[in-house]
Formats: C-alpha cells, sequence, structure tokens
C-alpha cells in the first residue's frame, strides 16, 4: 500500500520536472531564433550585394534549427503524454491486476485452511476479501472516476444518436378518433382533397362536406401513411357523413345511390336476359342511358337497394288500346290516337298491313312503357325484286300509235341484308346493311309506231273534219275568236268547270302537261297528214303523252288553269307547224 502510494507521488513529481524542463528547452530556442533574425535583417540593410548568398545560408540554418527544436520538443511531448498515458492505463488496470491477484491468494489460503474444515476455510477467505476491499477500496474510486465521464459521454452519444434517428409525425385525430400519422400536414391536404374530388354531388345538397382535424407533433409508433392510405382512413372515420357507393343515372338525372353495387348491377343485367337468350345474336341495351357511377356520396344521397330494384322494374306508362267501330280504316284509327301507320301496323299484325280491319278488334296503339326500355337489333337477309325497265323505240314500219313488245321484261333480284330494330319487342324500324344484287332485270323493249298514213287525209278549210271539241251540254259559247298568230291564235269555247273534252280527231298525244303559267294544263294531239290540234287551261287531263286517242275520245275537262280569266277551252290548229283559223276546220 505505502509502496504504491510512493510511486504514484514519484510519477506526479517526474511529470511537473517534465513540463518545467520543456518551458527551459523552448525558450533558449526562442531566444536564438531573435538573435539570428536580427543579425539577417543587418545583413541585408548593409550588404545588399551579398544578400542572395547570405540569406539562403542563414534561411537553411534557421531551418535546421526549427527542425532540430521541433523534433526535440515533439519527442519530450510524446514522452510527457507517454508517461500520463501509462499512469492512467496503471490506474484502470490496477483495480483488475489487485482483485486478480486477491482472488489467487483467497484460493490459496482456502486450500491451506481447507485441512481445518470449509467453515474454518470459508471464514478465513471472508476476512482476508474484507481486509483487501478495505486496503485497496481506493483503486475502485480511482477507477470509476475514469469510467464515470466515459460513461457518460456514451449515454451523450447514444442519446443524440437515438433522438436524430427516431421518426416525429403529425398525428391527424378527427371528432377525438385517431385517422394516422403522416410526415406533414400536406400530406393530409392532398388525402382531403383527394377525397373531395370523389364526391360526387347530385345537384340538391350544397358542395359544403370539409373535414376540421387537429394535429399533434408525436414520435411516430408506426408507419406513417401515404396520401391515399389517408384518404380511405378519412373515407372510414367520416362514415356517418359520406359513404363509398355507386349511384343510378338514367338519362343524366340522379336517381340514388347504393352500397349494393354488384347487386345493382346484377339486376340491370337480369332485365336484358330474356331478350339475350331469346335472341343470342342481337345487340342488346338499353333505350336510356343507363350510367352506374362510383364515388363518395352524402349518406343523404344514399338509398337502400330494395327502392332502387324496385325503381328498375317499375312502369311509367300503362298500355293503351282501341276498338275498331264501323267506317274505320288503318288511316282514320291511327289519326284518332295520333301514331303513324307504321306504328300502327307494328303493334298489330292482325291488319295485314291494311288488308284486314276486323269491326270490334281491340287493337293495342302503345304497349306498357317501364322505366327502362330494352331495344336489340337483329340482322335478316330478305331477297327482293328489282323492277324491269322498259325501252321504247319508234318504228316507222308500225301504224302510228301501235306499240309492239319484242322483248319481255322480267324482274331482278337483291339480297338486302337488314337491321330491324326493336323496344321491348315492338318493331321500330329498319336499316338497310348491304345490297347484293343476285339476279339482274331484264329490259323490255317495245317499239312503237310513227307511221302516218297521208292518203285520204283530207284537212282543207271548210272540211268540217274536226269534231267539235266541247260537250255541248256544258259548252257556254265563244267569248273569244281567232285573230292572228300574234293576237290571238285560237278559239276559246266557254264552259262550265269540269265539262268534258273530246278528242277533234284521232291520232296520238304528243304533249300532256301540267303547269300554272301559260297554257295551264293542257295536251297536244297529232293527227298526221300535217296537223295538231291543241287543247289548253283544262281543270284536268284523262291521257297521257304517247298515247293514241279516237276521234271523240274523253281527253280532258274545261277549267281555268293558267293565264286564264275564266272556265274555257282554248282550242288551236296547227297545220304544218303554222297555227291557223280552227272555225273552217270544224265546218263553221
Amino acid at each position: 500500500m505505502q509502496k504504491e502510494e510512493k510511486q504514484n507521488l514519484q510519477t506526479g513529481k517526474n511529470i511537473a520536472v517534465l513540463k518545467t524542463d520543456w518551458r527551459r528547452r523552448l525558450y533558449r530556442p526562442l531566444r536564438r531564433i531573435k538573435v539570428i533574425l536580427g543579425q539577417l535583417f543587418y545583413e541585408l540593410g548593409t550588404q545588399a550585394e551579398y544578400l542572395a548568398v547570405r540569406f539562403i545560408r542563414q534561411f537553411v540554418r534557421l531551418a535546421k534549427f526549427i527542425g532540430r527544436q521541433a523534433a526535440g520538443s515533439l519527442h519530450r511531448q510524446a514522452q510527457a503524454v507517454g508517461a500520463v498515458a501509462a499512469q492512467v492505463w496503471q490506474d484502470v488496470t490496477a483495480p483488475f491486476s489487485r482483485a486478480k491477484s486477491g482472488f489467487k491468494n483467497i484460493w490459496a489460503l482456502v486450500h491451506q485452511e481447507k485441512q481445518q474444515g470449509r467453515a474454518h476455510a470459508a471464514k478465513s477467505a471472508l476476512a482476508y476479501f474484507k481486509s483487501g476491499i478495505h486496503e485497496y477500496g481506493y483503486l475502485a474510486k480511482r477507477l470509476v472516476q475514469y469510467l464515470l465521464p466515459i460513461a457518460a459521454g456514451a449515454v451523450f452519444v447514444v442519446t443524440v444518436v437515438q433522438v436524430m434517428g427516431a421518426g416525429y409525425a403529425l398525428a391527424v385525430e378527427y371528432d377525438g378518433n385517431l385517422v394516422g400519422y403522416v410526415e406533414n400536414a400536406a400530406v393530409y391536404e392532398d388525402a382531403e382533397k383527394m377525397v373531395e374530388d370523389r364526391i360526387v354531388y347530385t345537384g340538391s345538397e350544397e358542395k359544403s362536406w370539409s373535414m376540421h382535424p387537429t394535429f399533434t407533433v408525436v414520435a411516430a409508433q408506426q408507419d406513417v401513411s401515404n396520401t391515399q392510405q389517408l384518404a380511405d382512413a378519412i373515407l372510414e372515420s367520416c362514415g356517418e357523413e359520406i359513404v363509398e357507393a355507386v349511384g343510378l343515372y338514367v338519362d343524366g338525372v340522379f336517381y340514388g345511390a347504393t352500397t349494393d353495387s354488384l347487386q345493382l348491377e346484377s339486376d340491370l343485367e337480369e332485365i336484358k336476359r330474356p331478350y339475350e337468350e331469346q335472341y343470342p345474336d342481337a345487340e342488346v341495351s338499353f333505350v336510356q342511358d343507363v350510367e352506374l357511377l362510383e364515388g363518395v356520396y352524402l349518406t343523404g344521397s344514399v338509398k337502400s337497394y330494395e327502392e332502387l330494384s324496385s325503381l328498375l322494374t317499375s312502369e311509367v306508362q300503362g298500355q293503351r288500346t282501341y276498338v275498331i267501330e264501323a267506317g274505320d280504316t288503318p288511316l282514320i284509327i291511327a289519326g284518332k290516337n295520333d301514331i303513324t301507320l307504321a306504328e300502327l301496323y307494328a303493334l298489330n299484325p292482325v291488319l295485314e298491313n291494311g288488308n284486314n280491319v276486323p269491326i270490334g278488334q281491340e287493337l293495342t296503339i302503345s304497349g306498357a312503357q317501364s322505366f327502362l326500355q330494352v331495344q336489340y337489333s337483329i340482322t335478316l337477309v330478305e331477297n327482293e325484286e328489282v323492277p324491269y325497265t322498259t325501252n321504247k323505240t319508234n318504228d316507222d314500219n308500225l301504224a302510228y300509235g301501235v306499240q309492239k313488245t319484242t322483248q319481255k321484261g322480267v324482274n331482278g333480284i337483291d339480297e338486302v341484308t337488314y337491321s330491324y330494330t326493336y323496344v321491348d319487342g315492338v318493331l321500330q324500324g329498319r336499316t338497310e346493311l348491304s345490297r347484293v344484287r343476285t339476279l339482274e332485270p331484264v329490259t323490255e323493249e317495245i317499239s312503237v309506231g310513227t307511221y302516218v298514213a297521208s292518203e285520204g287525209a283530207n284537212y282543207m278549210p271548210g272540211s268540217g273534219a274536226l269534231l267539235f271539241p266541247i260537250d255541248g251540254s256544258g259548252y257556254k259559247g265563244m267569248s273569244r275568236g281567232f285573230t292572228g298568230v300574234y293576237a290571238h291564235n285560237g278559239l276559246d269555247l266557254r264552259g262550265y268547270v269540269g265539262t268534258p273534252i273530246y278528242a277533234a280527231q284521232s291520232g296520238v298525244v304528243t304533249l300532256a302537261r301540267y303547269t300554272s303559267t301559260g297554257y295551264g294544263i293542257y295536251c297536244m294531239i297529232n293527227h298526221g297528214g300535217g296537223m295538231s290540234t291543241l287543247y289548253g287551261h283544262c281543270s284536268g287531263l284523262a291521257v297521257s303523252s304517247g298515247q293514241y286517242v279516237q276521234q271523240g275520245q274523253l281527253i280532258a275537262y274545261v277549267g281555268s288553269t293558267g293565264n286564264s280569266t275564266g272556265p274555257h277551252c282554248h282550242f288551236e290548229v296547227i297545220i304544218n307547224g303554222t297555227r291557223v283559223d280552227p272555225a273552217p276546220y270544224l265546218g263553221w
């Protein structure tokens, strides 16, 4: 004990001596450096010509001196540091060395005293241990003096590392319930906006939903939430105000939302299924624009599934009927009920497109209209006849007005693909998709006679070759006669409207026109031999162009069409292209 204390005292004295010696040794070199620098500056001021050489020499000497002094100083400092380190090491290891030696001595003592009994050996060992504690306890205290600062530093480092590495977050609470943890308020704002963007306002509510949470800074005990996770948590915590659902829209009108979206979709498919099974290849859809919109709805917009399901299968209009009465025709029936003939025939096949109108038969005017109407299209291929065309060729070998068929016409056939559209089983119309000609029609060829015999034709003035054209029962006299080609080039034969007009001579109708100016409704007949007659201002015609007529045949009716001031027949006679007075040819 005393020996170790003496060693410690001697070590302390050695350290003090080293410090004093180090200062003394450092002072001397500094003084020497001052002398050398003074000499250097002196030499520079007095011997400029020898400046460079002397400067280099003195600088080298100075550098070598400083190097030696620095090396010696470092050596001495290293010795001092080594002495201190040795002392510290001795202080730190002494308790362990002494404890090791003490336990070794105790073991030897126990082994020696065991001959007098184990109890005596244990008692002796305990007494020796106590005396060792009492004698060398100061070593443990010295060790503690070293270990306490080290332990405190370690605790400080660990604390700083843990604090710097700990995760801090914002705890989001709403109505006293923890919604989640976020890194910063911006994550919450993005999540709230995500929820707001998903909210579907149906028009009856004000856009007033908002959430006012509280934020608390905490050390996160779990993973922080991202925007999507926090949005889901907000929806869950606000279940009494908003809820995820699917809304039913028909033609843009909102009818309600439900959380049973799968069942609602199944009901919509069930409405179309009978038509899909009956017409597997048909395109089946709803007439209305039906949309199921997923989103977040205010709870006030949510209805029970049963309520929406019954709406889908409800009727918005009942069936209308009509009983056929005496005198009814399809056109009259359609007019009475404000529908088209096509709709009437489509709803009532019993009418056979107008060929059957049984009195007392109950007809369907409009079928019951469901809330959701189903339409479907069926594609059918049909064969349709293509009418043949007629080609007429003049033949001067045939008498004028005679026609002869040289090739019989045959109708062609087109293969037509139609798309028939039905709504709730009622035909709405058809659309032609394609047409393919499978059989070309054969044109009918007709020869038309142009030969007019001039033999026996005597159209001289005063011959009376022409028949008076107006029926005698309706004739009222002549209002104006022939006064010349540029004044009045015919006879105006007055008569009641509708009085028959006859052909003045046999021939072929070359013109049969319906106009509103000039002659109005009129016709012209070629009698051959260079003579033609014209009948103007008629109320109607009984012949058509190209038709052969006999003398005295009904060809028109008295009228007042065109440039006319009253009912009459304007009668002209044309000889070889020149209009002449008709009176002589009538035998007047």
